[in-house]
Order: structure tokens, then C-alpha cells, then sequence
């Protein structure tokens, strides 16, 4: 199938899941199932900028032409947190500081340091306008204002803003469920002997990471030898939302995976995309419930994951716009391939350049791993394209891009 048509479909087999009340406390990272509008002007009344003093602009419009103005300066102090019973009256003057409200009749603040003081006296030598060093009621928000939308993100600065309403729980998108299996005779588990061809079953734990970083639960059913009952036991009564298994999706005589799904009702929908890694992947549904068969090669799997898998399981979650955030950079070096596929390069992306650039690995290899560890950034060329040469601008992602980093470039 079309990698485009894939990605399309993977979409619409997907419906936003439910719904749950949490603590505001528990909600960083969630995603919004409910526009949070305020209940409350912020601040609820009129609040000094700064230090000062609280006056009555009527008394100071005209300093500047009449000469200083001398005001009585009132016992007291007016703080953040406290209400004053005192008013103010012309001809008077009331210290007060930063955040505290300001007293009856004062309408304007003048701050500390242009503040000449005399004994019990304030000796003002210019004109202050009125509302001047004042925050007025609802100048952070107004009551009935839309704060945030259902389909945000919550970052901390989006549960600060939450909390300064006084609200102690959200509606949120219920976490999607992500199962995990490997499969292969040659896969083992972390702390099993290395002795024989095995390979540790790094693919399940790289996908597991990466279904956390999308805000999803991830659950793995460990391994599972290239044998179909194995797979089928392992399978048949899992409740996730997806089911996702490495390894076993091919066309070879050990690759059961398929023939599994059809034992267990899942209906097929593609085996093979035009991608390059990741050819050999495919989509099943079962009900709501969506299956995946990613690569053995855990490469290929995390090319797929990020392409076609992540955006589903954003828009599961209830993400407002679930596609990948990218990057535009400056193609370092030149990157031909074949025409008829889409093809993945990774690289890195240098932001400290103006404009950022993408460096393809290439030239004299190195080991795999060398290249991997800081090889966090991909590009794709679409099908048709055969060449694109150094110097053009081309669109970067992210592999390990955290769900919680997208409203820091602006997605959702």
C-alpha cells in the first residue's frame, strides 16, 4: 500500500477514547477533554504593580504645571494578601506593595523610587496619569474567557494557568493502552544468556519508551518463539487499545504473525507499505481495537512507529492536531535513492546554524550504534523524487520527540 494511503487509513480506524476526571496535580502531560473557561476576573480587583505609594490621581493630574504636590502620608502598609479598612482621601497617601489591593477611593500608584519623602510627608514633582502602576480587575483574564481547549496539551505552564483559577481537577483524554510483543526464535529478554545467535529484544523496549513519550500506557507480553500458538495465546484476550508485535509479518516459512490475526478475527488491512525502512508492517482492527505487525528490526520499526503508528495513537489520545511537528533545515549533503519509494534518512539536526541544517549519515561507515546514538532527526523524500542536491531546504523530524514538548513549537 501507498505510505500515504496507510497513514490515512491507520486515521480513520481510529475514535478519541473516553474521558476521566483527575487531580490537577496528576495532570501534567494529559490532553484536554474540555475547554476551561474562568469562572472569575483575575485579579478580582483593582492591584498595585509595584511598591509605592496608593494615591488619588485627582491630587497629582496637574503637578507639572502647578509645582510639587505635597500628600500626608497615612500610617500603615498595605501588602499582597491583606485588605485595608483605611481609605484614601485627596491631599493623602498610603504605602503599599507589590500585588496588595489598593485601599478605597485610590485609583493610581506611584513607585518607591520616584518617591521624595519629608517627614510624614510625599513631595511629587511630575503628573501621574490615572490607573497608572495599577493592575486592573480581569487585566490577566476575564470571567467567562476561554483559557484553554479541549485538545491541548498540558504543559506546566498550562496547569499553572488552570490553578490560578482555583481548580483542584480536570477532564482529560483517557491514556490509550498499547500492548507489546516480540516475536522470534532468536529474540531473548534482558538478563538471559548470551550464549547462541540470539538477539535481545531491544525493539519491545524501544517502542515501549516511545509509546510512554506519547502520553499512552504501554504494557508489554514479553516474547514469543516463531510458533503461532505461542503468538496466539499471547494475543487472543489482550485489552489495549492497540496491539503491537515485532518480528514475523513477512512472507517466509517462520512468519506467523498474519496467520494469527485471521485465528483471532482481526481483519487485514494492508501487510506491506512503500517505505523504505519499514517495508514489511501491517495494520489490522479487531472491533476498536487496532493491531499492528512492526519489523523485527527495531530501525525500521521505530521509522514506522513514528510515521503511521504515533499519529494514530495522538488522535486516540485526543490530541487537537496529531500530526508530528518538523523543522525546515538546509540539506548538508546531497541524497539520491530510487524512484517509486518513500525513502527514510536519518541524520542530525544542527539549530545552531541560521538556518538550522540536516546532516545525512554517509561516507565511510561506521558501526550502526555509532551512527544511532545521536541520530535523532529523519527526513523522508516522497516516491516520485530522485535527487535533491545540497543546499535545499528540506522538512526534519524528530524521533524521540516527547508529546509534552509539541506546545512549546506551537502544534497543540
Amino acid at each position: 500500500m501507498e505510505f500515504s494511503e496507510a497513514r490515512t487509513l491507520a486515521m480513520d480506524l481510529v475514535v478519541p477514547g473516553g474521558w476521566e476526571w483527575v487531580s490537577l496535580q496528576d495532570a501534567l502531560g494529559r490532553i484536554l477533554a474540555e475547554t476551561i473557561v474562568s469562572d472569575r476576573d483575575l485579579p478580582g480587583e483593582p492591584r498595585s504593580r509595584f511598591d509605592g505609594f496608593a494615591v488619588c490621581s485627582s491630587d497629582i493630574v496637574d503637578t507639572e504645571a502647578q509645582g510639587p504636590v505635597s500628600l500626608r502620608i497615612l500610617s500603615g502598609l498595605l501588602a499582597a494578601g491583606h485588605s485595608s479598612k483605611q481609605d484614601v482621601q485627596p491631599g493623602e497617601c498610603l504605602r503599599i506593595l507589590t500585588g496588595a489591593p489598593l485601599p478605597l477611593h485610590a485609583d493610581t500608584v506611584v513607585p518607591q523610587e520616584e518617591a521624595l519623602q519629608e517627614a510624614n510627608r510625599l513631595i511629587l514633582n511630575r503628573a501621574y496619569s490615572r490607573g497608572s502602576g495599577v493592575t486592573s480587575p480581569g487585566e490577566e483574564i476575564k470571567r467567562g474567557e476561554s483559557l484553554l481547549f479541549a485538545g491541548e496539551i498540558l504543559s506546566p505552564t498550562r496547569c499553572a494557568l488552570v490553578a490560578a483559577l482555583g481548580r483542584e481537577r480536570i477532564k482529560v483524554h483517557r491514556r490509550p493502552r498499547v500492548a507489546l510483543l516480540a516475536t522470534g526464535d532468536e529474540v531473548i529478554e534482558l538478563g538471559d544468556s548470551t550464549q547462541g545467535p540470539y538477539t535481545y529484544c531491544n525493539n519491545r523496549y524501544l517502542l515501549a519508551w516511545l509509546v510512554a513519550l506519547q502520553g499512552a500506557d504501554p504494557v508489554s507480553l514479553g516474547r514469543a518463539k516463531d510458533d503461532p500458538l505461542d503468538i496466539v495465546q499471547r494475543l487472543q484476550d489482550v485489552k489495549a487499545d492497540f496491539v503491537i508485535t515485532t518480528g514475523g509479518v513477512g512472507r517466509g516459512n517462520r512468519d506467523f504473525v498474519l496467520d494469527v490475526w485471521r485465528r483471532l478475527g482481526v481483519q487485514e488491512h494492508f501487510r506491506q507499505i512503500n517505505l523504505s525502512p519499514g517495508k514489511n508492517s501491517a495494520l489490522g482492527s479487531r472491533g476498536r481495537q487496532v493491531f499492528w505487525g512492526l519489523p523485527g528490526n527495531p530501525w525500521g520499526a521505530q521509522v514506522v512507529f513514528q510515521e503511521v503508528v504515533a499519529p494514530a495513537l495522538r488522535r486516540l489520545a485526543g490530541c487537537g492536531n496529531p500530526e508530528a511537528p518538523s523543522f525546515q533545515a538546509v540539506l548538508k549533503t546531497p541524497l539520491k535513492k530510487k524512484k517509486g519509494i518513500v525513502k527514510v534518512f536519518r541524520g542530525v539536526l544542527d539549530t545552531r546554524t541560521i538556518p538550522p541544517s540536516f546532516s545525512v549519515y554517509g561516507g565511510r561507515r561506521r558501526s550502526l550504534f555509532a551512527d544511532l546514538k545521536s541520530g535523532f532527526a529523519y527526513m523522508l523524500l516522497d516516491a516520485p523524487v530522485v535527487e535533491v542536491a545540497a543546499g535545499e531546504e528540506v522538512r526534519v523530524f524528530l524521533h524521540d520527540f516527547p508529546l509534552l514538548a509539541h506546545p512549546l513549537i506551537g502544534t497543540v
